[in-house]
C-alpha cells in the first residue's frame, strides 16, 4: 500500500489559548479519523510543527485543510515523500508541547531523502528520527 508523510512547520496567527488548542485538537482528530491519517503536532511559542500521514487522496485533503486555515502562516514544508509504513498509526493527532529551540531544531534537520524509504528507523530522514527522539519514540542512541 503506498502511503505518504508530511511534515511542516508555521506560525500561528495570533496567540492561542489552551481552550483553543483543545477545539483544534478535537476537530482535527475527527476530521483525520474520517479521512483515515494519522500524525503528530507539536506547539509552542507560537510555532506549529506537524507530521501527517495516510494515503496520499487522504492526506492531500488533510493538508489542503490545514494549508487553507487562517490560524497560522510562514507555512514551510519540511518533506512530503512516500513512505513504507505508518510512524503513528494509532494516533489520528498526537500532540505534545515544545519548546520554540524544538521546533527550530526540527524545522533546521534534513527532511528531504534522495533515495527510496525502506522499512525501519534506519531509514527515516534525520528530521523524522530527531522528532521521534522527541517523542521519545526511538533512543537517542537509536538515531
Amino acid at each position: 500500500m503506498d502511503l505518504v508523510g508530511v511534515a511542516y512547520t508555521s506560525r500561528s496567527n495570533h496567540p492561542i489559548a489552551s481552550a483553543d488548542l483543545d477545539l483544534l485538537l478535537m476537530d482535527s482528530r475527527s476530521y483525520n479519523s474520517q479521512r483515515g491519517v494519522t500524525g503528530v503536532l507539536l506547539f509552542g511559542a507560537g510555532q506549529f510543527m506537524q507530521y501527517i500521514e495516510g494515503l496520499p487522496t487522504d492526506v492531500e485533503h488533510v493538508y489542503g485543510r490545514i494549508r487553507r486555515s487562517t490560524l497560522h502562516s510562514d507555512m514551510v514544508e519540511l518533506e512530503q515523500r512516500r513512505i513504507s509504513k505508518r510512524v503513528f498509526s494509532k494516533w489520528f493527532m498526537g500532540f505534545r508541547d515544545a519548546p520554540a529551540s524544538v521546533i527550530q531544531k526540527l524545522s533546521q534537520e534534513q527532511w528531504h531523502r534522495d533515495m527510496p524509504l525502506v522499512e525501519g528507523h534506519a531509514a527515516a530522514s534525520p528530521g523524522m528520527r530527531q522528532l521521534m527522539v522527541f517523542l521519545d519514540l526511538i533512543s537517542t542512541d537509536q538515531r
